[in-house]
Order: structure tokens, then sequence, then C-alpha cells
């Protein structure tokens, strides 16, 4: 694993993939999630696991010169499999995410969700955008929001059976969060973007921020896309791990990341 140029112009990212930035508080690889290889580079027992993998809708804006359809968006990935092997294998203690610790995973339902995670209690989150969306025109309803489901992981048979979840949320708050999306002449750097205070009130939640930055917690994200889980854990006083196999948005992360990493240091020094 080895620190490369951003301006590489490689449409697929080799096995392994390639770190375009690494700091004491954040990491952003170009790679493919579902690669054994970038999945090993996570360090063993982090703190959250924070992702809005694609949901198998195909995604596409309609405005090609800006966005076109998004990788993995085809239907053709379980991506609750794929994101089991972040959790950690069945059967390990020590893997990925700690034992007991949170997931947020944006678009997927509880049932989807609580089996190759092994999750034991679990929360059904909505995020309200404010603002209603195209949708199905042939109804008169528009969406508005967007279902995130949070569940305790928990690594052995016995407490999941037992709906273990006593790594209650450090701060107690509704299942509603309302925080504006960005509208369709606005978004202009991904389709699907999310607000970065509405990651960070999930990071806010859900891991501890330490004196020292490298005793913070580490929140992860394998389908980083723009960056904002990134941004919301720099703020937050959080480290991040990220990984995006989309060349250009790798890069934005790592754009986003590094500015906010420099407004930190700034603030720091005050």
């Amino acid at each position: 694993m080895t620190v490369v140029d951003t301006l590489a112009l490689d449409i697929k990212p080799p096995p392994g993939g390639q770190v375009l930035h690494d700091s004491d508080r954040a990491t952003v690889i170009w790679g493919d999630c579902r690669d054994p290889q970038v999945i090993a580079q996570v360090p063993d027992g982090y703190g959250l696991l924070c992702t809005d993998p694609p949901y198998g809708v195909r995604y596409n804006s309609g405005r090609s010169r800006t966005f076109t359809e998004i990788p993995g968006d085809d239907g053709a990935v379980d991506w609750p499999t794929v994101l089991a092997e972040w959790v950690g294998p069945e059967g390990t203690c020590t893997r990925g995410l700690k034992d007991a610790r949170h997931v947020y995973v944006f678009g997927y339902s509880e049932e989807q969700l609580a089996g190759p995670l092994r999750l034991g209690a679990t929360a059904d989150l909505v995020w309200d955008k404010t603002q209603v969306g195209m949708g199905r025109l042939d109804i008169p309803w528009g969406p508005q929001h967007e279902r995130i489901t949070m569940g305790v992981h928990t690594k052995r048979r016995s407490g999941r059976d037992r709906g273990d979840g006593q790594a209650a949320a450090r701060m107690r708050r509704g299942t509603v969060l309302r925080y504006p999306r960005a509208n369709a002449s606005s978004a202009v750097r991904h389709p699907n973007e999310k607000p970065w205070r509405l990651v960070a009130e999930l990071i806010e939640s859900s891991t501890v921020r330490a004196h020292r930055t490298q005793d913070s917690d580490l929140v992860v994200d394998p389908c980083a896309g723009s960056g904002s889980t990134g941004v919301a854990a720099v703020l937050s006083g959080r480290r991040c791990f990220l990984v995006e196999v989309t060349r250009s948005d790798a890069e934005l992360a790592v754009e986003r990341v590094q500015a906010v990493e420099h407004l930190v240091k700034q603030m720091e020094a005050l």
C-alpha cells in the first residue's frame, strides 16, 4: 500500500487500492471496497461504520455531462454481504468493528442488515431532507426522506439472540434528523452527497473524541463518495478511513478532507 500521485488517470483501481491521502486524521484510498486486500487495510477494533452504499436503483441525474451512473448501483452487488466483511468475519471477536459498537447504513432496512452485519439492538432513523424530490410523478406524493438503519454490532450469537445493545448512543436523540439535501442546482460535486452536519450528528452520537486525535475513535466509510463522512469525522475531532472506487470522487474526498484538516489545525493553533 503506497501513497501515489493523485493525478493518475487510471479508470479502475489496482488490487489493494492506492492511498491518495494518509495523515494522523484521515486515510483516503482509491479502491474497490469488495477487494479483500483493501478490506485487510482497515485497522481492527475501529469505532464506527458509517456508509451510504449504492441502493441498486441505477441513479442517473439526466445530466450526463455532470454525473454518470454510480458504480455498483445496478442491483447486482449484495451490499449487506460486502459490508459484513468490513465489520469482521463471522466467528471472529477482534476483527473489524469493535464489539458492541455502532453501524449506520443509509438506504437499507434492519431486515437486510441484521444478519450479515451481526446486529443486536437496532433503530430505524429517518433523514428528513426538508425538500420534496422528484420520485414517481404518477402519484401525488414525492419523496422527502431517506432511511438510515442504526445497529449495535454484536459479535457473539448469544448476544444477538438476546438483542444486546448496551452500548447506547452517547447522546439520546429523536429518530428524525432534519438536514436539507443539496438541490439539483447545487449538487455539483456528487449526485448523492450527504450534508456533513447530518453525518456529524451520527458520529457525535456513537463515537468518542479523545484529548489527542490519535486516541479518538476511527470512523470507517467503505463507500465514501465525495468524502462527507471524512469531513464530518475530522471536524468532530475523530479519525477517518475512507475507500472510494471512482477516481474522481476519491480525489474530491481528498481535497475536502485536506481542506478541513487545514482548518482544524488553524483552529487548534489559536
